[in-house]
């Protein structure tokens, strides 16, 4: 009886539940309607948005558009430029939240990509701060420069003419005949065409591999044209002045006029030479390309040093533009320009506008900000080695085109015309040929000579002899020449040079033939001895058949001294070095 009534009570039970929850959601019908119109939508979902995938999917050709820009932050961002490029165009059309991640790669105003920032700004602050140190050093392992005149000079310490140049500037001075009979000594300045440029129009003057490119003028004609003049220091300059009359005495004839000296120096020669192939130029695109190659082992290093790292980040933090900076914006526009233009162009003239829009001329100039990236690059070690390395990879091929404008003491005026080639093996040293050939630049009536002065083939083998890790280095030259000339040679006779054993003056001057045509044989061996402030210091001997004007053998000596400026920047403007 007592189990019926248990049941009983829990059926019960179990009745009243079930009209209970019937109850309730009758009610709950009536309800919803109006709740559903009072209560706000959910939010929507996040898109779904296509994979990134990795950076090792880019190929080589993906990051053709940036990876050999001309401008160091592009370099250094190529990677994530290219990420944001290959993104766009896989996926047009994707919500802008799928690229954020992307974009904070790219966001340079961010405290957490310093290393990139350190890595794009490297050259340009180390370039300030320890490019004249370098490149005076480096300078000691380039085989290929010629600083001073060349062979037909009066004054020269050089056979053989190299196929490079200085870089910036450089002044030598030499004394001693290789090839002609008038021993002298001359004076040669050279600079670089682009170099002259960028002072006139007031760009970065000391800029080698960052050099912000001007075009395709400034890439093909000013950088590979370099041009010198030459200063006979011994041969005196004069002018031609009429009398006012006679001062003093009396004289059969009246002198109506006279030669006064005008100068302790005689413009001798102007070369203007243009490279055609020189891989240890800095300007060129094939150096960049090996200095380009070295960056990724300096970044490397940079970001074991940590202390330094954190002290570039406060440096910049201390500039309002990066504190405050909003580059929601720039951003948005990188994104923009990635999917609009396949070729990548665009998206490098945002990111370019992007970097200069924050790193203003305030924050290049800060030397706080300076010396801390400088001591992250570890400026005169890891740089040095870097440009070191760039230089050793230069092995290969020069070429270069040279023009010579001489004026010799007494001589017709002539115009060479030089083909200079070179072959570096690197650690096996450098061999240089020269082939030219000279006209006279004009001849009088009744000249019984024509227009080809000579034509010459040369060559000459260079090694350097000390270490390469030696502050002062030698390098040893060993050249040969031989020069043929169908006529012997022409010497000036002025007028009113007096004829020997007469008191009569040559009215209208004359010309007379002077030593004797065929081959002229030289051979040359040098030391150079090279200081890694810029010296150099060459010390030659020669011997020769003849000379230009004397026949006969003769045994001479050559020596010269060299400063191959590294700042041209700072001899006008006051900059540091």
């Amino acid at each position: 009886m007592a189990i019926r009534l248990d049941i009983s009570n829990f059926l019960d039970s179990e009745r009243s539940m079930k009209k209970l929850t019937l109850g309730i959601f009758v009610v709950c019908l009536w309800k919803i309607p109006g709740s559903l119109a009072q209560t706000p939508a959910a939010p929507a979902l996040a898109p779904a948005c296509p994979a990134q995938g990795s950076t090792t999917t880019l190929t080589s050709a993906d990051k053709t558009f940036c990876e050999k820009h001309s401008s160091s932050e592009v370099v250094a961002y190529c990677e994530n430029l290219a990420n944001l490029l290959h993104y766009a165009q896989k996926n047009p059309g994707v919500d802008k939240q799928c690229f954020r991640s992307l974009e904070d790669n790219l966001d340079i105003t961010d405290p957490r990509g310093v290393d990139r920032f350190i890595t794009a700004t490297a050259v340009t602050f180390a370039t300030k701060a320890a490019v004249s140190n370098a490149l005076q050093t480096a300078d000691q392992q380039r085989p290929d420069q010629q600083l001073g005149a060349n062979s037909n000079a009066s004054g020269t310490a050089s056979l053989v003419s190299k196929a490079g140049s200085a870089e910036l500037l450089s002044l030598a001075l030499d004394s001693g005949a290789v090839t002609q009979s008038v021993n002298g000594t001359t004076s040669t300045l050279s600079t670089n065409a682009d170099q002259i440029f960028r002072l006139i129009t007031k760009s970065d003057v000391d800029c080698i591999v960052n050099c912000k490119s001007l075009g395709w003028f400034e890439n093909k004609v000013l950088n590979p044209i370099t041009v010198l003049g030459t200063l006979s220091l011994s041969q005196e300059s004069s002018a031609t002045t009429a009398t006012s009359g006679q001062a003093s005495g009396t004289t059969p004839t009246q002198v109506s006029q006279v030669s006064i000296p005008t100068g302790a120096g005689k413009l001798s020669g102007i070369t203007a030479r243009y490279e055609l192939l020189n891989k240890f130029d800095p300007r060129t695109q094939q150096f960049k390309v090996a200095w380009a190659k070295q960056m990724p082992s300096l970044a490397s290093q940079v970001k074991a040093i940590g202390t330094d790292t954190d002290a570039v980040t406060t440096a910049l933090l201390a500039h309002e533009s990066f504190k405050s900076a909003d580059s929601s914006e720039y951003l948005d526009n990188l994104r923009q320009a990635a999917a609009a233009d396949p070729s990548g162009q665009q998206l490098v003239a945002a990111f370019e506008s992007f970097w200069n829009h924050f790193v203003t001329a305030e924050i290049t100039d800060d030397s706080k900000l300076s010396a801390a990236v400088s001591r992250v690059m570890q400026d005169r070690g890891l740089y040095r080695q870097a440009w070191l390395k760039a230089l050793q990879s230069a092995v290969g091929n020069l070429l270069t085109f040279e023009y010579d404008y001489n004026r010799p003491v007494n001589q017709p005026e002539t115009n060479d015309f030089k083909l200079i080639y070179a072959y570096n093996f690197q650690t096996m040293g450098m061999i240089t040929f020269n082939g030219s050939v000279s006209i006279y630049g004009s001849a009088p009536a009744g000249a019984k000579y024509g227009t080809l002065h000579y034509g010459q083939v040369s060559a000459e083998y260079d090694q350097t002899v000390s270490g390469s890790g030696k502050s002062v280095q030698t390098q040893l030259s060993l050249a040969g020449y031989w020069q043929y000339q169908p006529s012997p040679s022409v010497l000036n006779i002025p007028a009113g040079t007096v004829a020997p054993g007469t008191t009569i003056p040559l009215p209208n001057g004359t010309q007379e033939f002077v030593g004797t045509a065929g081959s002229l044989w030289v051979t040359q061996a040098k030391l150079t001895i090279k200081g890694s402030g810029g010296i150099h210091i060459p010390i030659g001997v020669t011997w020769s058949n003849k000379t230009d004007l004397l026949q006969g053998s003769r045994v001479g000596g050559q020596v010269g001294i060299s400063y191959n400026f590294s700042s041209l920047a700072s001899l006008f403007t006051g900059g540091a070095q």
